[in-house]
């Protein structure tokens, strides 16, 4: 679906920096709580999604127990390409948007434990079999994620070699200085990062977007 996501932008100069790293995909966060919240009725929202859609940047909305309707309504107002569920949506849902044409990415929120595949698979495996795409992200609670906290790396590589033909992607604290080690330890082809391209919290910062995309191996 995309090598490289930097979520939670909020401004064209974000766009930009993703563009120019090489990162491939964005995220918009419709989540009120977040520091990253964009509003999907602002005109500057629209305008993130076609500034990304003129570098042909991959637009992924992330959304927090919204109903079906409500991510209907903003994936087409704002011009989404994906879906993303970060809360505790039922795989009913994801159903009925791959049914209605969405491509849906689902976040599972892994404890930050050694965990054995089958403990995996068992978050897991019906997002998969329902058709989404899977986001394994670090449990941070009633924050949904952005919450820095890194995945035992080791037991996600070991649950992946037992699905080599699932496609999955890795977030949970991934940054510039430790994105090469997190790919290496897991296998990752696909990250996704929000707050570890931030400096100060909830502000990009282009350098650091830059220097994860490079470090990632994953460019190109």
């Amino acid at each position: 679906m995309f090598r490289i996501k930097i979520c939670g932008v909020r401004l064209k100069s974000d766009i930009e920096a993703v563009g120019q790293s090489g990162a491939d995909a964005i995220g918009l966060n419709f989540f009120p709580p977040s520091v990253r919240y964009v509003d999907p009725e602002a005109t500057s929202t629209k305008d993130l999604s076609g500034a990304a859609q003129a570098r042909s940047l991959l637009r992924v909305g992330v959304f927090v127990n919204e109903s079906t309707e409500t991510l209907k309504r903003i994936a087409q107002t704002v011009g989404l390409d994906v879906i993303q569920l970060h809360g505790d949506e039922p795989v009913g849902q994801a159903t009925e948007l791959i049914a209605g044409g969405w491509k849906v990415i689902r976040a599972i929120k892994l404890p930050r434990v050694e965990l054995s595949p089958e403990e995996i698979d068992a978050i897991a495996a019906p997002w998969i079999q329902a058709g989404a795409h899977l986001l394994l992200d670090a449990d941070a609670g009633a924050a949904h994620g952005g919450s820095g906290k890194t995945l035992h790396w080791e037991s996600v590589k070991t649950w992946a070699a037992t699905h080599p033909d699932w496609t999955w992607t890795l977030a949970g604290g991934l940054k510039p200085e430790n994105i090469a080690e997190a790919v290496i330890a897991t296998g990752a082809q696909s990250i996704d990062t929000a707050s570890g391209v931030e400096c100060p919290k909830g502000v990009k910062n282009a350098q650091r977007i830059q220097n994860f995309a490079s470090n990632s191996g994953l460019v190109g």
